[in-house]
Parts: C-alpha cells; sequence; structure tokens
C-alpha cells in the first residue's frame, strides 16, 4: 500500500498525523502517570510525616505514663512510710490508703477501700454542722476514730486535691492518744495535792464554781464543810514533819471514804480540807459533819513513833442563792464557822 492508506470506510488516513496522535497520546500518558506520581509521593509524605507524629506522641505518652507511674510509686513509698494515716476519699468514699491506716483501723487495704470515712472516724464536733468528708478542713481538728475495742481520738487534717479529673480529698489521720494521756496527766497533777492524793485548792475552786453555778440554775440545795486538824502545830514539834504527813493522809482517807464519789474534796493547804456537798441541805451537812468528827476522833494512826491521836473542827453552810454570792464567799462563811468552832473549844462542828 502506497503513503496514501485508505481506511476500512474507505477514507485515506494521513501517516504523520497518526504519528502525531500517537505522540501526544503518549505524552498525555506520560503526564498523567506523572502527576499520579507525584500525588503518590505527596502522599507517602503525609504518611510518613504523620507516622513520626504518631510516634513522636507514643513516645511522650510512653514518657508521661513512665513518670505517672514513678509519681505515684514514690508518692505511696512516702505515703507507706509515713507514720500518720494517710486515706484518699472522693464523694466520702476511700478509694486508697497507706499502710498506716491498715494498721490504725485494724483491716487491710481491700476492705478499707470502698468503706465510707464516716463509718470510720465519727465527726469532730466544730464540724458537726458540715459534712466533713466532702469538705477540706483545712486546719487541724480533732475526732474520735471508731474501732472495735472502742474509741480512739485523732487529729485530722485534709487537703483537696484533682485525681484523674476529679476532686478528692487527701485525708491525715493521726492518732493523739498519747498526747490525750499527757494532757490528762498533767491536768491530774495540776489538780492533785501531791502528799495526800486529793484535790488542791486549785482543783477545788474550779469544780467549786461549776457545782454552784449548776446548782443556781436548775436550782438544787448545795453545802460546804471546811476543817482542819487541832493543834497540827503541836503533831509537828513533838513527833516531826514527817508524821504530821502521815496524820494528813490518814485524815483525807477517812474523808474519802465517807463522802459521796459525787462531792468534791481537796485539801486547800496545810492542815485544811473542804468538801464541797451537791443536792444536801444544811442539816444533812451538818449531819455527815458530826459523823466525820466522831470517826476521826475515834481513829487511831500508827507511826514509827508511837500512835498518833487528834481532831479536827468543821465549819458548815449551805448556798444561800444571793445576789453576789459564789463559791468563795461560801468558803468564807464556812471558815468563819471553822474559827468559832476553833475558839468554842476545838473538836466541834458550827453551822452557818
Amino acid at each position: 500500500m502506497d503513503s496514501g492508506e485508505v481506511s476500512v470506510s474507505g477514507e485515506k488516513k494521513d501517516p504523520e498525523k497518526e504519528v502525531t496522535k500517537q505522540r501526544r497520546r503518549a505524552e498525555r500518558a506520560e503526564a498523567q502517570l506523572a502527576n499520579y506520581e507525584r500525588i503518590v509521593d505527596r502522599t507517602q509524605h503525609l504518611l510518613n510525616t504523620r507516622i513520626e507524629e504518631v510516634e513522636t506522641a507514643r513516645a511522650a505518652l510512653a514518657a508521661r505514663t513512665l513518670e505517672l507511674e514513678m509519681s505515684e510509686q514514690r508518692f505511696r513509698q512516702l505515703a507507706d512510710a509515713a507514720f500518720e494515716t494517710i486515706i484518699i476519699h472522693a464523694d466520702g468514699v476511700i478509694i486508697d490508703c497507706n499502710d498506716a491506716a491498715v494498721e490504725l483501723y485494724g483491716m487491710n487495704k481491700e476492705e478499707l477501700v470502698g468503706k465510707r470515712v464516716i463509718d470510720l472516724v465519727a465527726p469532730p464536733r466544730a464540724l458537726e454542722a458540715q459534712d466533713w468528708t466532702r469538705q477540706a478542713t483545712d486546719a487541724a481538728v480533732e475526732g474520735v476514730h471508731l474501732r472495735g475495742e472502742g474509741q480512739v481520738p485523732v487529729e485530722l487534717r485534709s487537703r483537696a486535691i484533682e485525681l484523674m479529673g476529679h476532686t478528692a480529698l487527701v485525708t491525715a489521720v493521726r492518732d493523739i492518744t498519747a498526747h490525750k494521756q499527757m494532757e490528762a496527766y498533767l491536768k491530774n497533777i495540776a489538780n492533785t495535792d501531791p502528799l495526800t492524793g486529793v484535790g488542791n485548792r486549785r482543783y477545788f475552786m474550779d469544780e467549786g464554781r461549776k457545782e454552784y453555778s449548776r446548782s443556781k440554775r436548775y436550782p438544787q440545795p448545795l453545802s460546804l464543810l471546811m476543817m482542819d486538824i487541832d493543834k497540827f502545830k503541836n503533831i509537828n514539834d513533838t513527833y516531826g514533819h514527817d508524821i504530821g504527813d502521815i496524820a494528813l493522809k490518814a485524815l483525807a482517807k477517812i474523808c474519802v471514804a465517807t463522802l459521796r464519789t459525787s462531792d468534791v474534796f481537796a485539801r486547800l493547804g496545810g492542815e485544811e480540807f473542804a468538801a464541797i456537798l451537791s443536792c444536801t441541805e444544811i442539816d444533812g451537812a451538818a449531819h455527815l459533819a458530826e459523823r466525820l468528827r466522831i470517826a476521826v476522833e475515834a481513829m487511831v494512826t500508827p507511826s514509827a513513833k508511837g500512835d498518833i491521836r487528834y481532831t479536827i473542827s468543821i465549819g458548815v453552810t449551805e448556798m444561800l442563792g444571793e445576789e453576789g454570792e459564789d463559791i468563795e464567799i461560801m468558803l468564807n462563811r464556812a471558815d468563819s464557822g471553822l474559827y468559832q468552832a476553833k475558839e468554842g473549844g476545838r473538836n466541834k462542828v458550827v453551822v452557818v
């Protein structure tokens, strides 16, 4: 066939044009392929970039997780090493605690977690009006730990923290039993006569004011006795002060045995003693004073220097409830009666 090739339809094709068409098709195909390759390259680049970002984020998350785990581990070590009980609670329910809590409450950690804090520690008086298990206490307050064998005084201090996106409270619970025992011991020393073991003047006046106020408020009768050993100086001069001390202790002992446990009895100083008789009218107080006088007169106190005998004089008075009267005025009246008993020959009971 010559250069003028004939098509099926009988039309004559131009070879040069066909070549040009084929070349253009090839060029378009190459351009399209190049475009696809550029798209693939960009997609791969973006994918690689995202993969790097994910890996970076994953590494950061792993580092943060490790940091949190180490932080939690340090917190746990510090908490467990603490002598004070530490509990973490949210909405009044324990979610974690340290080893000291396990020891204080006598339960294992699994038993403590999930319990209501209020079932373990009674509300401190200072916070009875609010739910202290849901609010930080800021300052230290006293409460009572409830345990099977009884109550244990504790001091509480709470602080709010953020825990996993929620507010929780960290409460330190300190057992203050030893502190309370020391307080009671010091109070006892401050209010006790070291020789006889009965109350001292401070104790007598403090309790006397309470009894007077209570008796006047309700109202109820109240009587007061004041006594001392007759010629006590002679006992000291004759036998010595150590024997005089024996006489004082013997008098205190017989008074304690005769008086009621509800009565307030104390050594005011020297050989002087006094007693406050609650819910007792003057006749009953005078009768009791006479019983004491007779019992002391009949008492024989043995000592290394021989038996000691002595008597006492007693002044008795009652609460009048007059304007301006108080326990000190009652004591002065009883002292006046004691003075009259001494002037009247001693070994007497005088009611004033």
